[in-house]
């Protein structure tokens, strides 16, 4: 499939006459390729969580959840469930909708959507074979530790009022008897899938457009340059700068390598794709579809905030 997509966005930039390494070139290539990625990976992601939806007993597991004790539990659990899913920013979104329309606690959702760009397998196994396992195992407990105490701030702060209006299912709703059958099941997970894609597929397109803006017009070498300082000012700009930009888990080593040769200290430079990799513009502007501007505010902060104090904590003790 992402030949198919590599192909058609290289196709697209020839056939428009432009250099596919920079500028406006690059801003289609990345436009074209990421939007057959993003849907796909939308559909099926969304009518997978649809199948799973169906056949979880979801009030026995929010009741377990709302006991004591219960979403202790719950918060680690959906962040190693984050660690476990190799998606990015925008394809964990469906799941995030999913755990948000089941009534799930909102932290325990937060977990899950704070961990899961962030960690995951191929970019761990990376780190460990550039940097050493020691660097991979900081990684790694950052990543999870950033969604369970992001989930945990977001409960205190009782997050679930700044969701839009019909974001979350109305209660007794799932009390409903899922559909019979394999057939009743997959009709009614693709229509899950369908409406979720019509759902995001309006923001989405805005969001690669600004993804696609930044990806092909900021100049090589800006963040090396900007980040190279070592005062301890340096890391929260980090993080505010990578707070909108769209970068892969997978692509986080050799641009941390890239970042660490050119002089910026290691904490920083972490703190920088933590924050990209964490959150991205594409990702609140589809997010803006069942979240208020407020909560998106207040999940941006703090990731942008742990981020921070993970970078701090890494330059001061690596």
């Amino acid at each position: 499939m992402w030949t198919w997509a590599e192909f058609t966005a290289d196709h697209a930039v020839r056939l428009a006459g432009l250099d596919a390494a920079r500028g406006a070139g690059a801003a289609l290539h990345f436009f074209v390729y990421d939007l057959q990625k993003i849907v796909v990976l939308i559909a099926i992601v969304a009518f997978l969580m649809a199948l799973v939806r169906g056949a979880l007993p979801l009030a026995r597991i929010r009741a377990r959840l709302d006991r004591p004790g219960g979403r202790l539990l719950g918060y680690p659990a959906a962040a190693a469930f984050g660690a476990l899913t190799p998606f990015c920013s925008c394809s964990s979104v469906p799941i995030f909708l999913g755990f948000v329309q089941a009534r799930f606690p909102i932290g325990v959702a937060f977990a899950f959507l704070i961990t899961s760009p962030l960690v995951n397998e191929i970019a761990v196994a990376l780190m460990a074979a550039t940097f050493g396992w020691k660097l991979a195992v900081i990684y790694t407990a950052a990543g999870v530790g950033l969604g369970i105490v992001g989930g945990l701030v977001l409960t205190l702060l009782h997050a679930e009022r700044w969701l839009v209006p019909g974001a979350v299912a109305p209660a007794g709703e799932d009390a409903e008897a899922p559909p019979v059958g394999w057939r009743a099941r997959l009709r009614d997970a693709a229509g899950t899938s369908g409406f979720i894609l019509r759902k995001i597929f309006p923001w989405l397109l805005v969001a690669l457009v600004l993804g696609a803006g930044l990806h092909g017009f900021v100049p090589e070498g800006f963040f090396a340059r900007i980040f190279a300082g070592t005062g301890a000012w340096s890391v929260p700009l980090a993080s505010l700068v990578g707070l909108p930009l769209y970068v892969s888990a997978n692509a986080t080593v050799p641009l941390l390598e890239a970042l660490v040769t050119k002089g910026v200290p290691l904490g920083t430079a972490l703190a920088f794709l933590l924050s990209a990799v964490g959150v991205s513009l594409p990702e609140l502007v589809m997010l803006r579809s069942v979240m208020s501007v407020r909560l998106l505010v207040v999940f941006s902060a703090v990731v942008l905030v742990g981020t921070t104090l993970i970078g701090w904590l890494l330059n001061a003790f690596y």
